[in-house]
C-alpha cells in the first residue's frame, strides 16, 4: 500500500527505498562489523586496496597449508569481536520492535511530504517511523549495502555446521504481496534464509542456507519454478549467463545481436550450435 501511494501520489519521488528483514539486520550487525568500522573510520576510498590485500592473504594462506580456507574472512571476524557496536541506538530499538525495516530516502520538498504522509499513515496502521539524523541515515544505508558480504561471511565462518547457500535476485510482480514465501518454508532442508532489496522496484535478494547434505540444485529448482509460476522474473540485476534460461524476449534479442551464434554460444541455456541450429 505505501509503495503504491508514494509512487502514485507523491509530488517529489524518493531518492531510494531499501528493504531489510530483521534476520539480515542481525547477521550484518555481527558479520559486517569490521567493514562498518573501516568505512566509518577511513571511508570507502581504500576498499579496493583492502580487497586486494584480502585476495593476497587468502592465496598466501592456501600455500601455508595449516591455515583455514577463506582465512582473511575468519581472521577479520575474530578481530571484529573487539570492535564496538556500529549501529546507532535508535536503530537498535527499531530492530527489537519490528521484523521488517524500510529505509526511505527523500530530498528537498519530498522530506516534508514524506514526513506528513508517514505521520498520517501510522495513525491507522501498525508500525512506526523515525526521521534519521545524518549519521543514523548513513549507518542504516551502509547496513543495507553490507548485507550481501555479511551473509557470505556468516556462511564461511559457520561452514562446519551449514550446507550450501543459494542466492537469488528476483523481480516480483508489481502487485505481489507474498515476498518471501514458498513451499520449502517449513522444510528442514533450509537452515536459515534472508531477504533484502530494493523496495520500490520489487527487486529482492534472497539467500537460503541449506542443511548439510541437501541437494542445492534441486532446492533451487523448486524455488525458481515457484517464482516463475507467480509471474516473477530472475535474475533481476545480473545477466542470465549460462546458469539461467533466457526468456523468450531475451532469446530473440540474442538472435538479433548474434545471428551466427558466434560470441557466446549457450548463453541463457540456448543452443551452442552454429547459426542456432
Amino acid at each position: 500500500m505505501m509503495r503504491r501511494e508514494i509512487l502514485g501520489n507523491f509530488k517529489q519521488l524518493p531518492v531510494s527505498g531499501e528493504y531489510v528483514h530483521r534476520r539480515v539486520y542481525d547477521v550484518t550487525k555481527k558479520y559486517g562489523k569490521d567493514n562498518f568500522f573501516i568505512i566509518n573510520t577511513v571511508g570507502s576510498k581504500y576498499i579496493q586496496k583492502l580487497f586486494n590485500i584480502k585476495i593476497f592473504l587468502d592465496r598466501w594462506a592456501t600455500k601455508i597449508g595449516f591455515l583455514p580456507t577463506n582465512f582473511s574472512d575468519k581472521f577479520m571476524q575474530k578481530i571484529s569481536w573487539f570492535l564496538p557496536n556500529q549501529i546507532p541506538s535508535r536503530l537498535e530499538k527499531y530492530r527489537e520492535d519490528y521484523e521488517h525495516h524500510w529505509i526511505l530516502e527523500m530530498s528537498d520538498e519530498g522530506i516534508d511530504e514524506a514526513r506528513d504522509y508517514l505521520i498520517s499513515f501510522f495513525k491507522n496502521h501498525d508500525g512506526a517511523f523515525i526521521e534519521c539524523s545524518e549519521k543514523e541515515g548513513d549507518r542504516a544505508m551502509l547496513l543495507r549495502f553490507l548485507a550481501a558480504g555479511a551473509i557470505s561471511r556468516y556462511h564461511i565462518c559457520e561452514e562446519e555446521k551449514l550446507g550450501a547457500m543459494i542466492s537469488i535476485d528476483v523481480a516480483l510482480r508489481r502487485n505481489e504481496w507474498e515476498w518471501f514465501k514458498n513451499s520449502i518454508d517449513d522444510n528442514s532442508s533450509v537452515v536459515d534464509k534472508f531477504c533484502y532489496g530494493h523496495f520500490f522496484c520489487h527487486v529482492l535478494h534472497q539467500n537460503y542456507i541449506l542443511a548439510k547434505g541437501v541437494d542445492a540444485r534441486a532446492v533451487k529448482k523448486v524455488i525458481l519454478d515457484e517464482l516463475i509460476a507467480r509471474g516473477a522474473e530472475y535474475p533481476a540485476e545480473h545477466n542470465v549467463g549460462h546458469e539461467y534460461r533466457a526468456g523468450d524476449t531475451l532469446h530473440r534479442h540474442y538472435l538479433d545481436l548474434d545471428p551466427t551464434n558466434t560470441f557466446n554460444p549457450g548463453i541463457g541455456q540456448t543452443s551452442k550450435n552454429k547459426n542456432w541450429g
